[in-house]
């Protein structure tokens, strides 16, 4: 594909998963439950306690780190590639992807452990599973990007190199 157009299509990719997700939370806090209970968080962690013997509040704490950690991420990879001219913007982009790939990675990780200790025939596989398709999608994504951002880095052009030897 085309470097110039992937970048013109994650660009609206990063900003619709974060509008997205921006307004899936507020959805989520504005409707009281039971309204989406199959994606709340605090409520999937709630009932998997007594599985996973994960503590209710460290385990909250947790993903509320997770969570704002992946909103700065997308938020970032967002501006970065509409900014992609300046070689720092490229690089910003390409180790926040790199970040990304990292903590999609153990929520990928803490998903599949929930699925091999709860099972398949929980009331909770449903929300599993739902979390797990997302992660391994954004997780594609996030490689997705640092790849392309390390090839745009790669052929920076070698003028601007040569200039910032000399500096």
């Amino acid at each position: 594909m085309n470097t110039l157009l992937a970048v013109k299509i994650l660009r609206w990719v990063y900003l619709g998963i974060f509008l997205i997700g921006f307004f899936t939370i507020v959805l989520l806090h504005a409707v009281p439950k039971p309204f989406l209970d199959i994606i709340r968080m605090p409520t999937f962690i709630r009932a998997a306690e007594p599985y996973l013997g994960f503590s209710y509040d460290p385990s909250l704490l947790f993903y509320q780190i997770i969570l704002l950690s992946f909103f700065l991420i997308v938020l970032i990879d967002a501006v970065s590639l509409f900014f992609l001219s300046s070689n720092l913007i490229k690089k910003i982009s390409s180790t926040f992807s790199f970040v990304g790939v990292i903590l999609i990675g153990l929520v990928i990780t803490y998903f599949l452990y929930s699925l091999f200790i709860i099972g398949a025939d929980s009331v909770l596989t449903k929300t599993i599973l739902i979390y797990l398709v997302v992660s391994l999608s954004l997780f594609t994504l996030y490689i997705y990007t640092f790849w392309l951002d390390k090839d745009l880095i790669r052929h920076l052009p070698t003028r601007a190199i040569a200039n910032n030897r000399e500096k």
